[in-house]
């Protein structure tokens, strides 16, 4: 029986003669846009690629039309973490799930290195001063030999721990336990107020589990040093926010730069977009020009495993 892959409009007008390629007599059912897929074609679904482009506007209208075909086995995800309720469901219908792990490592990596120097140079206060159109000379701080704690040694703790060498600064993973290949110093998460205590930033990328959430506490907040810089590139569920926001308020933090927060969005009456010292992108940090590329290329390899009955890339 022929394959029918679930997709974009616009994933399918880009990559359609490559899928072809490993998957000749392939056919489809389009999203195209927020239109409704008939039941007749959500019956033909055998397999499903959530790719960059249906993120966010239409992921709703995807999920709902994956949640809705019946005869669905395989979906690729665009993204690395799993920890919605809707992946549950999947996996448990015996739908088999892969991510794109690794595939945002880098942009992702790049912004946390871009939070550290923009902290780091006091950049929020100087974007002040210049819609105020006013000279305010100051001293920056250096990165080059500060401790950076990297919580998470996936491709992005990987990639940003790399980063941080070459800025100069002192890499300390921060993981569930040492595996005695690091690179870099290790020490277990079991260990977190130890390890805070000492460093200069903290940056936290780690996947978001029953064991993580909530993992940055009140009391690891209040065990980091008052001018250390947080980083949250994992998800907001992993950190106590009410008490990050009272830390930063209280300058008890040097200051914090969060792609992730807890809502997302975050509402517009929320304490942490008034903080001088806090720098907010709104979960982005892996959206680049290229990200969908590399997404749609994990997808293809994974294919090429699915109809050769090999084992995928990234399961879940």
């Amino acid at each position: 029986m022929s394959e029918v892959l679930f997709c974009t409009d616009t994933f399918w007008a880009d990559y359609g003669d490559q899928v072809r390629a490993v998957v000749p007599d392939i056919e489809t059912v389009l999203l195209d846009g927020d239109l409704q897929v008939s039941d007749a074609d959500l019956a033909r679904i055998t397999i499903a690629h959530f790719s960059h482009d249906a993120w966010p506007e239409h992921s709703l209208n995807w999920f709902g039309v994956a949640l809705r075909a019946p005869n669905l086995r395989w979906i690729h995800l665009m993204s690395t973490g799993v920890d919605s309720p809707v992946f549950t469901t999947f996996l448990d219908r015996g739908v088999r799930l892969s991510n794109s792990s690794g595939a945002s490592a880098a942009p992702i990596a790049r912004t946390a290195m871009m939070y550290l120097l923009a902290l780091a140079r006091d950049l929020p206060r100087m974007m002040r001063a210049q819609a105020r159109a006013a000279w305010e000379p100051a001293r920056w701080n250096e990165l080059e030999g500060q401790q950076v704690a990297v919580l998470g040694w996936g491709p992005i703790g990987k990639e940003v721990a790399r980063l941080a060498s070459e800025f100069g600064m002192q890499p300390i993973i921060v993981r569930r336990a040492a595996h005695g290949d690091e690179p870099f110093p290790t020490r277990a998460l079991a260990e977190l107020n130890d390890v805070v205590a000492d460093v200069d930033a903290v940056v936290v990328a780690l996947p978001l589990t029953e064991q993580t959430r909530g993992l940055i506490s009140a009391d690891v907040l209040a065990a980091m040093q008052p001018d250390a810089f947080f980083v949250n590139v994992g998800r907001g569920e992993l950190v106590d926010q009410a008490a990050l926001t009272q830390a930063l308020a209280n300058g008890r933090l040097g200051g914090a730069g969060l792609d992730v927060t807890d809502p997302e969005p975050l509402p517009s009456d929320d304490p942490l977009w008034a903080l001088p010292n806090v720098i907010i992108t709104p979960h982005n940090s892996g959206s680049t020009n290229r990200s969908g590329d590399r997404v749609s290329e994990l997808f293809l390899a994974n294919l090429v495993a699915w109809v050769a009955d090999e084992s995928l890339v990234s399961e879940v």
